[in-house]
């Protein structure tokens, strides 16, 4: 199960220029251009630790069809390894203070629409405690239900991820003001995608619960903030300096180890 991992991709913004270090011209795209931000590939396992980048590609203008090149030659040379990927996580707010003060006013002065607003809001923040639990006891200290981990295929909690996707799409087909067309599909698809990957982890994996908070983007920002504080805690870090700190990263002592035992297993 160490080596279930869901894989995240992510961009981090650079500076501008083209170095030379260790005998490699780096800074430079395929095409011979200036690289303005890094596209970055990041696996982490589900059950244990283990993260760590597994690919890094310049990019001076990042398109869909060179995002989607990228992807199939790191999940080439992930497929073979002993990694089983089951997710992929593209990129990833305080909203529970206005939702009592809305609830508030609403009693006191009869306005349906500060009521609707807040019911609003608490949907939302029962999303959001759905989606982001990474400890399987966190419901139990938080005292809330919404927090617990999902525990089978049949959980509420995946039935409720379905039941708000298709509020999305229900909202985002009647025209009325909204979201954003790319931010419904997005939503839409998150939620459907969360729901099958972790009644896959249940039924098919063995996993005896599943922690949804795990399936996304945290991880590799974190690693980009690690990086930029390496590099002197600039935002604009170059890309000698993104490889050249990786390095120092004690994940990649661990991933020779693992490697080691990969090789034994076979």
């Amino acid at each position: 199960m160490e080596r279930t991992v869901i894989l995240i991709i992510d961009k981090i913004y650079i500076a501008e220029r083209v170095e030379y270090s260790g005998a490699e011209v780096q800074g430079l795209t395929v095409d011979g251009n200036v690289a303005s931000t890094l596209l970055c590939f990041m696996i982490k396992s589900l059950v244990s630790k283990y993260k760590d980048i597994v690919a890094i590609y310049p990019m001076d203008k990042l398109t869909a069809a060179k995002q989607y090149d990228c992807y199939n030659d790191v999940m080439a040379t992930l497929h073979s390894t002993a990694f089983n990927v089951v997710a992929i996580s593209v990129d990833n707010a305080a909203t529970k203070s206005t939702r009592d003060v809305l609830h508030f006013y609403a009693a006191n002065d009869g306005k349906s629409s500060r009521a609707s607003t807040a019911d609003f809001l608490t949907l939302i923040l029962k999303l959001w405690n759905v989606l982001n639990v990474k400890t399987r006891t966190k419901g139990k200290h938080k005292r809330d239900y919404t927090m617990d981990p999902v525990l089978s295929s049949l959980d509420w909690k995946l039935e409720f991820l379905r039941e708000f996707a298709a509020f999305v799409l229900q909202w985002e087909q009647s025209g009325k003001p909204g979201l954003s067309k790319e931010t419904s599909l997005a939503l839409h698809h998150t939620c459907l995608a969360l729901a099958d990957c972790a009644s896959f982890l249940l039924d098919r994996r063995g996993f005896q619960y599943v922690l949804l908070g795990h399936i996304q983007s945290d991880a590799i920002e974190s690693r980009f903030g690690w990086l930029r504080q390496l590099s002197g805690a600039n935002y604009y870090i170059s890309m000698r300096q993104v490889t050249e700190s990786d390095k120092k990263n004690p994940g990649i002592v661990l991933a020779k180890i693992l490697s080691i035992f990969v090789a034994r297993d076979r």
